[in-house]
This record gives C-alpha cells, structure tokens and sequence, in this order.
C-alpha cells in the first residue's frame, strides 16, 4: 500500500488520469488524497465532477477555496431556479438576453465554469448534476492527517495553523485578513510558513503554483522548506497553466518514500 498526494487539478481531468497510470495507482491498494481545487480554468471540469462525485475507492477529496467557491455557484443556481428567477430548461439558459443577463447578476461565476457546463451540449448537464456536485463537494474536509514511516503530515490545501494558534495570531492583529481558520486553509499563502506549520510535522500544500512570483517559486518544481523543527512541501505545479508555461507541470508525492513524480518529467 501507498499514499500518493496530488493537489491543484483545476479540471485537467487528462493529466490526471495519465498521472494515475504514471504512479501505478491501484484503488484496491494505495490511497490518494487531492488538496483540493478540483475544478476551474481548466477544460475537462465535467469530468473531474463526475470523478469526485462517484466517490472513487481510495480517494480523499480534501477542500480548495475553488471548491468552496463553486459550491456557493451551485447553492446560488439551484435557488435561482426554484424561486423561479431563472427559468425553462437550463441549457437554453443562454439563448435569452434576459436569462443571460439575470445569470450574469445574481451568479458570480468568476471562472465562467458554471456557464460552460450549462452550455456543455455533449454531456446535457442538468440542474441534478450540480446539485449532486454541491452535495458531494460539501462533504470535503478541509485537511488530512497521516503518519507514515514514522514521519507526521498534514495534509491542506493552502495552509494548516492549530485554531488556538490562528485565534492568538488574529488577536494579535497579525492575520486580520482571514475571519476564520477555514479560510486559512483554503486561502493561506506565505502566511502559511509564517505563522502556519506543525512542531515536528511536515505539511503538504498547493494553492500558490510553484511557477508564480512568489515565495514558493521554484519553476514548476514542488518547493520544499525547512524553518527550525516545521516542514513545508508545496506541490501546487501549476498543471493548468501548461498551455502558457512550458514550465508547469502536475506533481505528485509519494508519503512511503517522499518520491516526486512529475506528469511531464
């Protein structure tokens, strides 16, 4: 048996699938947990929904702020529709100036994904597949923890801080940005070094790609520090941004041996 952690698929649901293969995963056998950001900016979102929604054996779906987000989208559309705001049949939804512009009002959408996938004519996506979405989705932790080999993880999307820690920080006014210690999961960036971590733990992350300017920039590699007795490992490679950097890649880690794997390597 082996743990995999994969993290940031933004709907590449190919890449993914091909990273599987690449690992070996066997759902009998190994576990696989996905930090989340499942969907977004990429192509195949419809796919990758439907992969998490069939609740695939040996695979942990852990919550990205992507998720959250597109939960809300599908909370919105869904009550949209029942108090008749929106009406008739949802793939036409976008045949009507009216219904266009009611959409575009009262359902954010911000990575134009629910539209789409009411577009989306080869899979006639209906209101039940986002409501079937929104219900499975709304069951992800927010993180995992595992030890393996004798070596202790936590597992996050963004960043992982105790919640007594996160209250005596807020109090401190050093992390007023947050409102609470969800969204520091889903939406920690270099605060997550700062202030985040776990004594004698290592935490695996994504969120922030390894391609962007930022702390974590290591051109498409997965970024490993080390600050006194905290570990982190962000393995957000930045897959969906592949078309527009040749240095983006999926990455993937094994906990047995911390062995990377990368889709393009």
């Amino acid at each position: 048996m082996a743990i995999y952690v994969m993290s940031d698929i933004h709907g590449c649901y190919t890449a993914f699938r091909k990273m599987l293969r690449k690992i070996g995963f066997d759902e009998n056998r190994d576990e696989l947990i996905i930090a989340g950001d499942i969907v977004d900016r990429g192509r195949e979102n419809f796919e990758m929904l439907e992969y998490a929604a069939s609740k695939p054996k040996g695979v942990t779906f852990l919550m990205g702020n992507h998720d959250e987000d597109f939960i809300f989208y599908c909370d919105r559309l869904l009550k949209l529709f029942k108090e008749g705001t929106l009406k008739g049949d949802p793939g036409r939804l976008f045949q009507s100036p009216e219904q266009r512009l009611l959409f575009s009002v009262h359902v954010i959408d911000h990575y134009d994904t629910v539209r789409m996938l009411l577009q989306d004519q080869r899979h006639g996506v209906t209101l039940e597949h986002f409501r079937r979405w929104k219900d499975r989705m709304s069951t992800f932790p927010y993180y995992e923890c595992r030890i393996v080999g004798g070596r202790r993880y936590v597992i996050v999307h963004a960043g992982y801080i105790s919640e007594r820690k996160f209250l005596y920080e807020l109090k401190k006014g050093r992390l007023s940005n947050f409102y609470d210690v969800k969204q520091f999961y889903t939406w920690a960036r270099e605060e997550g070094l700062r202030y985040g971590g776990v004594e004698g733990a290592t935490v695996i992350f994504g969120h922030t790609p390894t391609i962007a300017e930022s702390l974590f920039f290591n051109r498409g590699k997965v970024f490993v520090k080390k600050l006194g007795n905290r570990r982190f490992i962000n393995i957000d490679c930045g897959c969906v941004f592949r078309e527009w950097s040749p240095e983006a890649d999926l990455a993937c880690i094994r906990l047995d041996d911390e062995k990377i794997f990368y889709l393009h390597a």
